[in-house]
């Protein structure tokens, strides 16, 4: 058990030793240009909803919130010709 220790402890030191001794170099230039060349993006959805299945849902909430607030619009009328 002892040996497994020793021999992990030396190996992580060496690893360490020759991580920390990688030489580093690094290298950049700002270049500023007057105008700019955009690449081209393409948009893929892979996305499993269906737009046109969105848009009929869509459709059926606006139509269920019309007839309700058609319905409070027509219960509010009558209530006010009532009093």
């Amino acid at each position: 058990m002892m040996g497994m220790a020793a021999v992990l402890i030396y190996n992580v030191v060496e690893l360490t030793k020759k991580y920390l001794g990688y030489p580093i170099s690094v290298k950049f230039n700002v270049d500023h240009q007057q105008q700019l060349t955009f690449p081209t993006i393409a948009v893929c959805n892979m996305s499993p909803v269906k737009r046109s299945s969105l848009a009929a849902s869509q459709t059926i909430k606006r139509r269920k919130k019309r007839s309700v607030g058609n319905y409070l619009v027509k219960e509010q009328h009558r209530a006010m010709h009532e009093i």
